[in-house]
């Protein structure tokens, strides 16, 4: 009997060291957030100090512990059966995500009173109706109650995750063509070295207003310190970003597809005139176009 009657105050002690060996868990997963926080440290200084980055750009980085999966995993161990917390498939769903929701996975307190609801609501049905609810009979077949409790608090799903976000999109939103601008903008505004930095078709899938508002504003700043080559189908990069040098490349077919190179700076007729017929469509197109902007 004596034994039986200790049973209630060992359970209690048994549950408040589970709960320090899920604390000391998480502080693991917490020195791990702060070692990305360290790693990326340029990230966070480049972003506040450039004024490209934060007004143009509006990138913002973070690290947090997030949720990786969770929900599926409780579900392949527990049944929407006909009792408990979760009972229902839709019910049960929108009952977790309401618990997930509450709770902040970057701090010590947050761990706690998640996996502290969680207990709760898996030995108290808490619908409306529901009452105290064996966890035993929630459990799917071919799992365990062990199985349970160790995938709850060994925290498995909890993953620190670095979030770099341009406005409102995460790195991952972000089409081909933004996530090379913003690649790009690290290259050139990040990465400190000076040596050459030779950029292909930095156009490819930007428009001419994304090309101009963003990517050249990079490179006027990133070559006052380093020599930029750029390979472009695109000649208004070459006037944009006002460049030292302009290479013309053109294959004559005619003459056994022989590749004849012009070189010099912008205010060189002959490359002033390359610029023109390719950009333009020859001078006397300019000079039509011109004339409509300056009728309106």
């Amino acid at each position: 009997m004596d034994n039986l009657n200790a049973v209630p105050q060992q359970l209690t002690e048994y549950r408040a060291r589970r709960l320090i060996k899920a604390k000391e868990i998480h502080a693991v997963i917490r020195q791990l957030a702060d070692k990305y926080r360290e790693l990326y440290t340029p990230v966070n200084q480049f972003i506040e100090k450039s004024p490209l980055a934060k007004e143009k750009f509006q990138l913002n980085f973070e690290v947090g512990i997030v949720d990786t999966g969770f929900q599926e995993g409780l579900f392949e161990m527990i049944s929407h059966g006909v009792v408990g917390t979760f009972c229902g498939v839709e019910e049960g769903h929108k009952m977790l995500k309401g618990i997930l929701a509450r709770h902040d996975f970057n701090t010590e307190g947050g761990i706690e009173a998640f996996l502290t609801e969680m207990i709760d609501a898996l030995e108290n049905d808490k619908r409306p109706d529901g009452k105290r609810a064996k966890v035993s009979d929630q459990i799917r077949k071919g799992k365990s109650s062990l199985e349970l409790y160790d995938a709850i608090f060994s925290q498995d799903y909890l993953k620190p995750r670095y979030a770099l976000r341009m406005g409102d999109k995460e790195l991952h939103q972000l089409s081909p063509g933004e996530r090379g601008t913003l690649l790009l903008v690290f290259y050139l505004l990040v990465e400190k070295d000076d040596i050459p930095l030779v950029i292909d078709q930095p156009e490819e899938n930007l428009d001419n207003q994304t090309v101009y508002e963003l990517l050249v504003p990079c490179i006027k700043e990133a070559k006052q310190r380093r020599q930029i080559f750029i390979v472009t189908h695109n000649p208004n990069l070459a006037v944009v970003c006002d460049a030292a040098q302009v290479i013309c490349a053109e294959l004559d077919k005619k003459d056994n597809y022989r590749m004849n190179y012009l070189s010099g700076a912008i205010e060189n007729p002959k490359i002033n005139k390359a610029i023109v017929d390719v950009l333009e469509g020859t001078m006397p197109a300019f000079d039509n176009r011109e004339s409509k902007y300056l009728a309106r």
